[in-house]
């Protein structure tokens, strides 16, 4: 009842490297969801690289105790380990770091690495999470001075903001649903990105130059059902972050859902992405069928290119909205997904 995964129309090998606690947890997630050919490697100065799950390398810098939540003393242990982090991704086309930034490995590895994957001629992108606001100033601080130390070290910075996971009805969950579906955020971007990088040799050249150099960029995802859910969906997502998400050169776009899935309820998601940061922006479009959805539309939207300033205080500030230029022709590379891929078979329920 399950369908074997489709092969690969492209080359292009991806490694993806876990950081942190946040890091190592965004891996588990990932190894559920993403094909089994990409190379994952997890790295705690803690004890978190020992819930790695089957197939994800561990490598435990330190002595196990972490590193105090002190980036400083994070890279100084990492140094004696540069050079297996190095073999790790020789070969790579692609590296994605993964890393929830405000505390001492996350925080100080990221830049560090980043650094180094990009020297090598690696298209290097991050994907990061800023801490909730109530887990105070230094912590947030220290994201920050960590998110500026990326944006130079990086060709992309995909950011979520935590205090984003509070908005609307989550409120009422717990603080652990709230960091499952960070995981589940990374993990939807990280999927995103893959899936345009494999799908065929034209379209991987096209995302990669989208990405490189591409600096601040941003993930934002939502899902719906319905007539017109595709639209929706993107509404929803735009809607979740407390980014004004403009001025993007490039979108990454990816439309999935189950028997509800159409090449109209894609096409409406495209139009929507379009009404929301111009005509200017290249856009890339891939689709999945996932059986297990039913009739749910869920699109994941990574943005390239945006501009973010930062207030005094030293988070982030909103967009001014960009003017809507209609007269220059919509640029898309659509990359559909031949064919559906079941992630599980369907439930049969007791008659009578």
């Amino acid at each position: 009842m399950k369908l074997k995964e489709l092969p690969r129309a492209t080359n292009i090998e991806v490694k993806i490297v876990g950081l942190g606690g946040a890091g190592c947890s965004s891996l588990n997630r990932l190894s559920e969801t993403v094909s089994s050919h990409v190379s994952m490697l997890g790295i705690d100065t803690g004890s978190a690289t020992t819930h790695l799950k089957d197939g994800v390398e561990a490598l435990a810098i330190g002595n196990g105790f972490g590193s105090g939540g002190n980036p400083e003393t994070a890279v100084d242990l990492f140094s004696q380990y540069e050079s297996k982090v190095v073999d790790f991704i020789d070969g790579a086309d692609v590296v994605i770091l993964l890393a929830g930034l405000g505390r001492g490995t996350g925080s100080g590895l990221a830049p560090e690495i980043a650094r180094i994957t990009r020297q090598s001629g690696t298209l290097t992108i991050a994907a990061v999470n800023m801490p909730f606001e109530f887990e105070g100033r230094f912590r947030n601080q220290s994201a920050v001075h960590a998110h500026e130390l990326l944006k130079s070290s990086a060709d992309a910075v995909m950011t979520m903001c935590n205090d984003d996971l509070l908005s609307g009805g989550a409120m009422g969950g717990s603080l652990n649903e709230a960091f499952i579906n960070a995981d589940m955020n990374i993990s939807d971007a990280v999927n995103a990105v893959a899936l345009a990088l494999e799908s065929s040799p034209e379209r991987a050249i096209s995302v990669q130059d989208s990405l490189t150099n591409a600096g601040e960029s941003a993930v934002v995802s939502g899902i719906s059902t319905g007539l017109h859910a595709g639209r929706k969906a993107v509404v929803e997502a735009f809607a979740s972050t407390s980014y004004e998400l403009v001025g993007a050169r490039s979108a990454v776009v990816h439309v999935e859902g189950g028997i509800g899935l159409s090449l109209g309820q894609v096409a409406d998601a495209v139009a929507k992405v379009r009404e929301e940061i111009g005509m200017r922006a290249i856009i890339h479009v891939s689709s999945e069928r996932l059986i297990g959805m039913g009739q749910e539309i869920g699109v994941t939207i990574v943005l390239a290119g945006i501009d973010i300033e930062q207030s005094s205080e030293g988070m982030f500030t909103p967009i001014i909205p960009i003017r809507r230029e209609l007269a220059i022709a919509p640029v898309v590379s659509v990359f559909d997904t031949p064919a559906p891929r079941r992630t599980r078979g369907p439930v049969l329920l007791p008659t009578g």
